[in-house]
Formats: structure tokens, C-alpha cells, sequence
């Protein structure tokens, strides 16, 4: 399917601001489960971009604003064509004890610890082992720790905040899909197996909307050995676009400005 992503994010400053530098993560990516095409980035008030990748290959744009103002507005638009990834390639007879080879290990290092809002407690293991006892292999775990978050959680817009971490929403299991998608990071950390964090958009084919669309969204990716691959484990219809991985949304926010101003001015953002 072929997708036209408008993405315009607004900041109004209370007072003007200058040395306003942004690092923009706005492009999606390409790679064999997605073609991107047509991509425009327009930064109000003009300025040149550099263009590089970061430590995990996604493409950053970055600016500085030297001059003092009071609004900044950063318009991205991307057309992607994606398709649906087969679950039904998916083997379902790895083993569990597969996740424990030490070529695994050391290989997925970095996807196997606590970072940043997602932290591993004992309260989390033990939960990720209940859900893992009762499992024979890779595949069906993974679905098991997807079903326990969702069953355990609610979706509530505004009970948690950028910085709220893995053990802060474990607690009150009230948030949104940051939140979801840090929780299900820690379960699968917690057993060792491979998980990163995905920010983009998801297109539903039963509403007809992209979901995201106003601030992105979020969700997960599993290394299940013998599949070659990362698989998503969001259970809905649709084709992802993917913007950047695998950074906690801390790291992964597309436009997160630093800028030098006056005390007690701070900014309003709008995403659309």
C-alpha cells in the first residue's frame, strides 16, 4: 500500500528565543518492508539542514536558529509504499532455550538491558517469567508477553508523561503506547529476548486512518532466532511505517529543540 504521511509540528514561544539546534527524526525509513519516495522537510524560519545517521542508522536532520524568534514550525511530508509482513512465515517450533546461545547474547547486547525509562525490576522479571513458564517457544512467548500487557493495561491518555518509566506505569498500568511499548521491551529484556522500540505509523485498514498521525506512534520489535529478521508485535491490521529504531521514546522523539532564552519562557508544541 502506497501512504502519504503529513506530518507539521508547531512551537510557540512565550518570549523569543536564539541558538534554537533540533535534531529532526522524521524520515522513514528504507529497508525491504518499505519503499520510501516523495520525502519534503520545511522548517519555518528558514534554515540549512545537515543530513546524517546516527548510531543506528536512522537519518537525522539537523539545524540551528541563531536569531531570536517566537515561533518555529517544522512541516514533513513522505510518500511510502509498504506491505503487510506475513505472519504466517513465522516459525512457531524455536525453542526457548535457543535465546540462551552466547552468540545471541553477545550480539543483541544493547537490546537486552535496562535504558533509559525502561527498566528492568524484579516485579517486571518475575512477571515476564509467569508468562514464560507457561510457553514452550520463542513465538508463543512473545505473543503471551503481548496478550499480558494488553490484558493488564489501559489505554489513558495524559496518565503519563515523556519521562515515566517501565516501573512508574507497571504500578498504575495506565498510559498510552509509549508506554505499552516500554513495558513489553522490559518483559522481553527480562527473559533475553532481543527487543527495541519503533516509532512511526500504522495505517488501519478497518478505521481507514493512520494511527500516529498526530504525534507518531510506538510499538515493538522482537528478534525470534531463525527468522533472519525483527518482527512487530503490535496485533492489528495494517502496514507500518517505520521513522526511527530503536531508541526509548526519550531518544526517539522526532523533534526534540534545545534553544537559549530568557527564564520562565517556555514553549507550547502542537503536532498534527
Amino acid at each position: 500500500m502506497k501512504l502519504r504521511i503529513l506530518h507539521r509540528t508547531e512551537y510557540r514561544y512565550a518570549l523569543p528565543v536564539r541558538n534554537n539546534v533540533n535534531e529532526l527524526r522524521v524520515t522513514p525509513l528504507n529497508n525491504p518492508r518499505q519503499k520510501l519516495g516523495l520525502h519534503l522537510v520545511r522548517v519555518l524560519p528558514a534554515v540549512r539542514m545537515h543530513r546524517y545517521p546516527d548510531l543506528y542508522r536512522n537519518p537525522v536532520h539537523r539545524f540551528e536558529i541563531e536569531e531570536p524568534h517566537k515561533d518555529l514550525v517544522i512541516d514533513v511530508s513522505s510518500i511510502v509504499e509498504t506491505l503487510p509482513t506475513p505472519v504466517a512465515g513465522v516459525p512457531t517450533d524455536v525453542p526457548l532455550a535457543a535465546l540462551k546461545d552466547p552468540e545471541i547474547v553477545e550480539s543483541f547486547q544493547p537490546y537486552l538491558q535496562s535504558d533509559g525509562p525502561v527498566q528492568i525490576t524484579p516485579e517486571i522479571w518475575r512477571a515476564a517469567v509467569d508468562v514464560e513458564q507457561e510457553r514452550q517457544d520463542v513465538f508463543s512467548t512473545v505473543l503471551g508477553l503481548m496478550d499480558y500487557v494488553h490484558a493488564t493495561s489501559k489505554y489513558v491518555p495524559g496518565a503519563t508523561h515523556i519521562g515515566t518509566t517501565t516501573p512508574e506505569f507497571f504500578a498504575d498500568r495506565q498510559g498510552v503506547c509509549q508506554d505499552y511499548a516500554h513495558l513489553l521491551l522490559a518483559l522481553a529484556r527480562a527473559i533475553a529476548l532481543p527487543a527495541r522500540y519503533v516509532c512511526g505509523y500504522v495505517y488501519d485498514a478497518k478505521r481507514g486512518d493512520v494511527i500516529g498521525s498526530h504525534a507518531s506512534h510506538a510499538w515493538c520489535e522482537l528478534w525470534v532466532p531463525a527468522t533472519g529478521g525483527w518482527g512487530s508485535t503490535r496485533p492489528i491490521s495494517g502496514w507500518f511505517t517505520r521513522l526511527t529504531w530503536p531508541r526509548p521514546w526519550a531518544g526517539t522523539t522526532a523533534t526534540p529543540p534545545r534553544s537559549a532564552g530568557p527564564t520562565g519562557a517556555p514553549a507550547t508544541a502542537r503536532c498534527a
